[in-house]
């Protein structure tokens, strides 16, 4: 993921040239968007992410009230 957050910086910093230069900068923004989207989509399906405590308190409890489902 290293590589993708060089990507980036590397994007934000065209993206803030072009704004200072005047052009018209809507394709650096969009394709810094689309990166940190990236990014973001693959921080979620890490298999490594830790979870939040409610998940780890749910994991230890699943019979607690805070845990239940409802299903429709």
């Amino acid at each position: 993921m290293s590589d993708l957050q060089e990507q980036i910086a590397l994007q934000r910093q065209s993206a803030r040239e072009c704004d200072i230069n005047g052009g018209d900068c809507a394709t650096e923004w969009d394709a810094l968007e689309e990166l940190q989207s990236e990014l973001a989509h693959q921080r979620a399906n890490a298999k490594d992410t830790p979870k939040n405590s409610l998940l780890q308190y749910c994991d230890d409890n699943p019979d607690a009230a805070e845990c239940r489902l409802y299903e429709d």
